[in-house]
């Protein structure tokens, strides 16, 4: 049964409310990645995670679902843990503008990655936004220094290893709820960074300890917002949101970091959201 006007609405406000904790969160990564090693923040935000979720498993009486397909569990949060330490370093590294808009490829690389795996077929649309999104990346960093370059292209590795983890996601769903699949990854991914961060360990203040312990809590929330958005409305109607989320980061980037994108930024996430759209309006034509 297709959502009505005022569920597509509903969901809309929660999705809203994921784009609220989502900024919340990028800004106080941001701020820490200055004083602190990238897989420190991951790990005492996954671990704050965990403390929030393996109880709410517990009490749902879900916890025998913890033992299902090990494997590629395992597999996903060392995809996962890759993926979130590389995203916290190139966020504290490069623009959030930038970062936005390096963003921007994840759908593509995701299909891309179905495609091989899952057997998915993807329509001459994706291929075509595939190749344009990393010509656009490349178009927004030939200006750059050599640096900066390393770090895109660190980033783009990063993005490839959350891909892949989401297409794990997807296939473990089949089998698995939500709620266990959040508390394998934010048990997992602590687990993993944590002999790493004990070893780049920094002594955090109170107050930088407590942003921390945030960054976890408003992640999980953000997600919350996140599920439910896409239970209650159309995801045909949400899609489209997404492509203004560059609007509020480089808003945040400008006031808040005083970074000031350059025309290569701007020209480079222009050409992807065309692209983007473009691709999304050929598809439901067909």
């Amino acid at each position: 049964m297709n959502a009505t006007p005022s569920d597509n609405l509903g969901g809309l406000r929660y999705l809203l409310m994921n784009e609220i904790f989502s900024l919340s969160h990028l800004v106080i990564i941001k701020l820490l990645g200055i004083e602190f090693a990238p897989v420190q923040i991951v790990f005492i935000r996954c671990l704050s995670s965990a403390v929030l979720l393996v109880p709410l498993l517990a009490w749902q009486g879900s916890l025998g679902e913890i033992r299902t397909q090990l494997g590629l569990n395992s597999l996903r949060v060392l995809l996962s843990s890759v993926a979130i330490t590389i995203n916290f370093f190139s966020i504290s590294q490069i623009q959030l503008a930038q970062m936005s808009t390096i963003g921007y490829l994840r759908p593509a690389v995701t299909s891309l990655i179905a495609y091989f795996f899952l057997k998915e077929s993807q329509s001459c649309h994706r291929w075509l936004v595939i190749l344009i999104g990393f010509a656009a990346v490349v178009f927004i960093f030939s200006p750059e220094s050599s640096h900066l370059q390393i770090i895109a292209l660190l980033a783009l590795c990063g993005l490839c290893c959350g891909s892949a983890a989401i297409i794990l996601q997807k296939y473990l769903s089949r089998d698995m709820s939500d709620l266990p699949l959040m508390v394998w990854y934010s048990v997992g991914v602590a687990v993993v960074t944590a002999p790493f961060a004990m070893w780049l360990w920094a002594t955090p203040s109170p107050t930088e300890l407590f942003m921390m312990v945030m960054t976890g809590l408003l992640a999980t929330t953000a997600q919350f917002f996140f599920i439910r958005a896409f239970r209650r409305a159309d995801a045909s109607f949400l899609a489209p949101m997404f492509y203004f989320h560059i609007v509020p980061t480089t808003l945040i980037g400008f006031f808040v970091f005083a970074e000031i994108p350059s025309i290569n930024t701007v020209g480079g996430a222009l050409i992807i959201l065309a692209a983007l759209i473009g691709m999304t309006l050929l598809e439901r034509r067909g």
